[in-house]
């Protein structure tokens, strides 16, 4: 399809347009049921209507209901007014029509949005290998599909389950043909195939060689596939507090691994980020890393790079990104972090969003920022990772 001609003449908000590195679309309820096969589709998501919404069920779970309604709803709610269940009747229809998305985000400040799945997270929780790949075989096609609206604008990012490491490296490889823009695998692989696990190997290089990103998003914790039906134990109507609050516990695991394990030795040019974990964590997580490398004897076979005197902060700043929402402690620490590594996002169309107050927000915890620094993190990273062109750029 020809990109959209919507905005082709829009004015940049004051200070430049935006460019969101964590988005999200709302699948419509056909999305599976009409793209994986007749033997799959009983067990591929689907959608139940029940009395408080319409349901997303999957290999025979309920998991959640239709997100994407309440955008901007938490500055005029009371967080106990907020749903969390409800009918797609109900979702906005810019979540999954990419001319409305393109113009209700052209509202906000944000010019292109990189672009994950809402229910299609909740698929890294299944422990059926072939259930998943199936499922994600079919978003893939429908993301692909969204983005041609206007590929300059739209940046999907592939799901890819990491199971069987052919069959991934071959998904990773159709989804760079297709012009996606990254892949999102697990957050959490399951405890007998950490990331630092040698079977990862095709996979890196595969990305590597591809250019394309890998990002770790929040909530995309892998259900073990040799445990069975256990391990699928997702219950969004009960989800303590604390899991919220430490998000970013798995992440940290993940990128320890890939670090302390070599990985970006071995991959230079690989790119892996945080994605919806904030940032706050990054300065102790890398002085811990710098620390346990340096002054704690070994337990065990510890690696160590090939280049004396390297530290594990230094494959952070080259190989590694983060992208936030609203963390102003984060961005006063930016100097640790590192400017270069930092995304902004505004996690539009969900109801945690900055969507539609993104400008407003974050003017406040840029407040003080030299611009040079404050366009790069909420414009110029993003379009250096992904591929996109600002109006009116160079």
């Amino acid at each position: 399809m020809t990109p959209t001609t919507l905005s082709q003449a829009a004015t940049a908000p004051a200070g430049g347009w935006m460019i969101s590195s964590d988005s999200h679309i709302v699948e419509p309820p056909d999305l599976w049921t009409a793209r994986v096969s007749r033997g799959l589709v009983d067990r591929a998501p689907r959608v139940v209507s029940q009395d408080d919404g319409d349901w997303w069920f999957v290999d025979g779970r309920k998991t959640m209901s239709f997100v994407g309604i309440q955008a901007g709803a938490r500055f005029a709610k009371d967080p106990d007014k907020l749903v969390t269940s409800a009918r797609f009747e109900d979702v906005r229809a810019a979540a999954y029509d990419p001319q409305r998305y393109l113009a209700e985000n052209e509202e906000d400040g944000v010019w292109g949005s990189v672009l994950y799945p809402s229910e299609g997270l909740v698929i890294f929780s299944v422990p059926n290998t072939e259930v998943v790949s199936a499922a994600m075989r079919a978003y893939n096609d429908w993301i692909a599909e969204f983005c041609s609206r206007d590929p300059s604008r739209l940046k999907g990012i592939a799901m890819v389950n990491v199971d069987e490491i052919d069959a991934a490296v071959a998904e990773l490889e159709r989804v760079g043909r297709m012009g996606l823009a990254g892949a999102l695998v697990t957050v959490k692989p399951p405890p007998w195939a950490p990331f630092h696990s040698r079977v990862y190997e095709p996979f890196w290089a595969a990305a590597q060689d591809l250019g394309l990103p890998i990002s770790l998003h929040v909530a995309t914790d892998r259900g073990d596939p040799r445990g069975g039906d256990a391990a699928f134990t997702l219950d969004v109507k009960h989800v303590p507090p604390s899991v919220f609050i430490n998000k970013d516990y798995q992440v940290r695991q993940a990128l320890a691994d890939l670090i302390l394990e070599g990985v970006f030795e071995r991959y230079p040019r690989l790119r892996v980020g945080s994605v919806e974990h904030e940032l706050a964590w990054i300065p102790f997580f890398l002085d811990q890393m710098d620390y346990t490398y340096t002054d704690r004897p070994a337990r065990g076979d510890w690696y160590r790079f090939r280049e004396r005197g390297v530290l594990p902060s230094e494959f952070w700043h080259r190989n590694c990104f983060a992208s936030f929402q609203e963390d102003a402690t984060g961005v006063r620490l930016r100097d640790v972090i590192g400017v270069g590594a930092i995304t902004w996002g505004s996690d539009y169309p969900h109801t945690e969003s900055t969507f539609p107050r993104s400008r407003e927000i974050v003017r406040g915890f840029l407040a003080g920022v030299p611009a040079e620094e404050a366009r790069a993190i909420v414009a110029g990273n993003a379009a250096r990772l992904y591929g996109f062109e600002l109006p009116g750029a160079g």
